[in-house]
């Protein structure tokens, strides 16, 4: 007797009947975890930027920016009083707000050194996460359905797949075979 082998479409509704059990369980999880992750990266940045010593650098960075920008104001207050002035002036001296930043990747702004911490800090932080209890219970059940998954791959026959998948999912409290619930009994007033 030929062994009985599962055609593609049934592979597709085990792989979403799977997913349709598994997705808000992990969502949950996700939600969970991205509270918890956004406190931890928060506290994460300060920690890293104190022990690296970047904050003094960065504040450094921001009096230098600042002074600068003072000392264009006050340039361009000279070149407007100038009795040149009223001849031609370029525009960059009829600016009222004098900035460095511009296009281009040659500048290093405060903000870019913060952002590179809290990129630094948020990869720190999401690996300590998934040592706590919420992050392995995500990682577990993410566990859990790539192992069905695997099994509805590997599976040759619907029947056996539908017991394994039944065991996998009441190790997290979810079942395979469900009951179909009754409707209620229909009131003849309701006509």
């Amino acid at each position: 007797m030929a062994k009985a082998t599962m055609q593609k479409w049934q592979r597709d509704h085990f792989v979403s009947e799977l997913n349709r059990n598994y997705d808000p369980l992990i969502n949950a999880a996700e939600l969970k975890l991205k509270s918890i992750e956004a406190e931890a990266i928060e506290i994460a940045e300060k920690n890293l930027a104190d022990e690296i010593g970047a904050t003094p650098i960065i504040e450094e960075l921001q009096e230098a920016i600042n002074n600068v920008k003072t000392k264009m104001s006050k340039a361009a207050r000279f070149f407007n009083k100038t009795k040149h002035a009223k001849k031609d002036i370029n525009y960059k001296f009829k600016e009222k707000d004098f900035d460095l930043f511009g296009y281009g990747s040659s500048r290093i702004t405060p903000d870019d050194c913060w952002e590179q911490i809290r990129d630094w800090a948020g990869d720190f932080a999401r690996e300590k996460i998934k040592q706590t209890p919420e992050g392995k219970v995500l990682a577990t059940l993410e566990e859990n359905k790539r192992a069905s998954y695997k099994e509805i791959m590997e599976a040759g026959s619907p029947d056996s797949l539908k017991t394994k998948l039944h065991n996998n999912l009441q190790k997290d409290g979810l079942s395979w075979n469900r009951e179909v619930k009754a409707l209620p009994p229909i009131d003849e007033t309701i006509n």
